[in-house]
């Protein structure tokens, strides 16, 4: 078993490595082909194999549907299968941030809680790999306040880490009947840059396939780089349709993101990292275009 791990962690690794190198040389023919259509000179990096390029550009044509990639393998069951997701907490976990854990499984369907007690993460992260879970959620807590979120996603990763603020339980938010059971549907709003599109694969393959007519709606709204996650059903009066809260509610902020599993930890490859204090840090839009 632990063979078998080690082989195909590997071989995703050198399709990673081979997707990269093929990503770099299709930028640099693009650069080529904008600077030919443009009627530009040449960018220095590219003088020496310019004529290797130009002849390979002959070649290139546009893949129906799009190429695939690594990352795709990571979700290549996504629709097919509904996930199995596992909740657990950090040790010694609080009341609050139990009753937290409980109700993140309410909004994910089919989502289980696991009391983590002992267990290392290896132990923990193999346990799950053996039941066929497909993603892990890991909730930390500071002196009672749940403050951030884990998702390991199993076999061989992504593991995004998110700074998690303003949580709401259900019964805080107010007049609210039955937790309803059904597979939501989905608004990813303004995760439209690269980050953003990569986050929302991450957080909407939690999420089985709804039915067509599925009365519940989860949102994931970007604001400032900060993502707004709201629950609520809808009801259809007339022509008018009324909305009704049902919680909990919280706020996401992405901050890393690594190839490889929790129990890796620094070992694996980071993706994406967050760094607040370089001096253009104030002026971007990380998870959206504008």
């Amino acid at each position: 078993q632990l063979r078998r791990q080690a082989r195909e962690r590997r071989e995703y690794l050198q399709r990673r490595a081979r997707e990269q190198q093929v990503q770099r040389q299709q930028e640099r023919k693009e650069n080529l082909r904008r600077a030919l259509d443009e009627n530009q000179l040449l960018p220095t990096e590219l003088r020496r194999e310019a004529l290797a390029l130009q002849k390979e550009l002959e070649f290139d044509f546009d893949i129906p549907g799009g190429a695939t990639s690594s990352q795709d393998d990571e979700y290549r069951w996504a629709g097919v299968e509904p996930p199995k997701v596992m909740v657990t907490t950090s040790r010694d976990p609080s009341a609050r941030l139990r009753l937290f854990a409980k109700e993140l499984c309410l909004l994910l369907p089919g989502a289980r809680r696991m009391n983590r007690g002992r267990a290392e993460l290896g132990a923990l992260v193999g346990a799950c790999r053996a039941a066929g879970v497909t993603d892990l959620l890991v909730l930390h807590e500071t002196r009672g306040r749940p403050d951030g979120l884990t998702v390991s996603h199993l076999p061989h990763g992504p593991t995004a880490h998110f700074t998690l603020s303003g949580a709401v339980l259900r019964q805080e938010v107010g007049g609210l009947g039955g937790a309803p059971l059904a597979a939501p549907h989905l608004l990813l709003l303004r995760l439209d840059s690269t980050l953003g599109k990569r986050v929302g694969t991450i957080l909407k393959h939690l999420f089985p396939v709804p039915r067509p007519d599925s009365r519940r709606v989860v949102t994931f709204a970007n604001e400032d780089d900060v993502i707004l996650v709201r629950n609520h059903v809808y009801r259809r009066r007339g022509r008018t349709v009324e909305l009704e809260e049902v919680g909990p509610r919280f706020q996401l902020r992405p901050y890393l993101i690594r190839l490889g599993t929790l129990e890796q930890g620094d070992a694996a490859d980071v993706e994406w990292r967050w760094h607040p204090y370089t001096a253009t840090a104030p002026k971007r839009r990380l998870l959206s275009v504008t």
